[in-house]
């Protein structure tokens, strides 16, 4: 790896000690009349007196988080913040944005099994205070939690507002019927032009890619546990909603996937990563993830990839004969959100690299990769810390929309840290020796060890 090595190993020790100041001990939120308490140490964002976020444990942020957390020392908080996750759904009947009582009516883009897994093999590893003998119970009980979950939040229309049965796929939108913020803050993109500022009308390609997962996550988990036949109903389950994808949210002209609006049948012409998460959760075709890796200059900087293409932003509107009280919320409605670009974020940045892996592109991934590493250490010159996002203009702090931009932020340490691991992992075994393997075994193919 072609970096500063002194500036790199400060930043890489600024992570390592920055996970002390974001691991909460449950005694650490008593008396905070905002936060639900719960029962496990866990993981935070944001440290300790930084935000009105501290001591938050929140679902999707987590999932990301933890790639900073497999194969440390800090392995062993994993199964105890699953066991809060099922804590809380168990309690109040769905996975929470977060631990925060104002968001027991929604959940948030969901990740359970991913993180049940996480823990599992890090159990197998002996890097919790778990005996490795105990491992496949440990995963028998959480696995059926994470369906319970499942069922309940996202296939269950008559307890929440996910599933769309016309189309047998889910949506963001819990509780909160026909409100299209309370819909995207569900989604983590909160808030972006994405979904046309009408996310609760869309099948997002992402929700339905990760609902996939967990039906591959249950498949597995079956056949670790010697149930053959529920393996087979799950994988048949996942070829089922990987056939709807295809038909309602894969462009075979664009190459690309979509998100699909189905109150209007029509699918979106979006860019965005998203259309990537397909290649995370290894259900596109080889020959999908190739045209889709063809997309990547609409996102690719010299800083890493912005979250939505720049095409896709709302058009220059002319406002020479519109009153101003119209301009004014016409010009609210158009302008770009946090979750458009310019902005670089982390966790959907960090999918896109891991399809490119699974699918055999090393070059693009390391090309990326090394972009980001780049950019963030500049950062980290600057303030000492890294930011939750970056300007994609400027490689720099961002504008603040909703809130802002914190410093020292959980996800995108956690994802810098991975990508420096992915890249010596890379260098160590010859990326063209992947690159051979990964099409002699047929993609998507697995970087065993070290995709997570």
């Amino acid at each position: 790896m072609s970096f500063d090595s002194k500036i790199l190993k400060e930043c890489l020790s600024f992570i390592d000690d920055y996970w002390e100041k974001i691991t909460y001990n449950p005694s650490d939120t008593e008396g905070d009349p905002h936060i639900i308490p719960l029962p496990h140490p866990f993981i935070s964002p944001v440290a300790k007196g930084t935000s009105h976020w501290k001591g938050t444990l929140f679902y999707w942020d987590t999932f990301f988080m933890f790639r900073g957390l497999v194969g440390t020392k800090r392995e062993w908080l994993m199964p105890g913040t699953v066991d809060n996750f099922i804590y809380l759904f168990k309690t109040y009947g769905v996975v929470p944005n977060a631990n925060f009582w104002a968001f027991l009516m929604s959940s948030q883009a969901p990740f359970l099994s991913s993180m049940v897994f996480d823990s599992y093999y890090a159990i197998q590893r002996g890097g919790t205070n778990i005996q490795e003998k105990a491992a496949n119970n440990w995963l028998k009980e959480r696995i059926e939690a994470a369906k319970e979950e499942y069922f309940q939040v996202w296939e269950d229309s008559k307890h929440y507002n996910h599933k769309v049965e016309q189309f047998n796929l889910s949506k963001y939108g819990d509780r909160d019927v026909g409100y299209n913020l309370n819909a995207e803050r569900e989604s983590g993109w909160d808030f972006t032009t994405r979904f046309y500022n009408r996310c609760h009308e869309f099948l997002p390609i992402d929700l339905n890619s990760y609902l996939h997962k967990y039906e591959k996550d249950f498949a597995k988990a079956a056949h670790l546990l010697g149930n053959e036949k529920e393996e087979k109903e799950w994988d048949k389950k996942a070829q089922d909603r990987h056939d709807r994808i295809k038909k309602y949210m894969w462009n075979e002209e664009k190459g690309f996937f979509f998100d699909y609006d189905f109150v209007h049948e029509l699918q979106s012409e979006f860019y965005s990563l998203a259309g990537f998460v397909p290649l995370w959760a290894k259900l596109a075709t080889y020959e999908e993830a190739k045209r889709a890796r063809e997309k990547l200059p609409l996102f690719e900087t010299e800083y890493g990839l912005t979250i939505t293409a720049k095409e896709s932003l709302p058009p220059q509107f002319d406002y020479d004969n519109i009153p101003d009280a119209f301009r004014y919320s016409i010009e609210e409605v158009l302008k770009p959100k946090q979750w458009d670009y310019p902005h670089i974020w982390s966790p959907l940045e960090y999918q896109t690299i891991i399809g490119l892996l699974r699918y055999g592109f090393i070059d693009d991934a390391v090309r990326i990769m090394t972009k980001s590493i780049s950019a963030n250490l500049k950062v980290f010159q600057k303030y000492g810390a890294l930011l939750e996002k970056l300007d994609a203009t400027t490689g720099g702090k961002p504008k603040t929309f909703w809130y802002p931009a914190y410093l020292g932020f959980g996800w995108t340490n956690a994802v810098f840290y991975r990508y420096v691991k992915l890249l010596e992992h890379i260098e160590k075994h010859n990326k063209d020796i992947y690159t051979k393997e990964a099409l002699k075994l047929g993609p998507p193919y697995s970087l065993t060890g070290i995709l997570h």
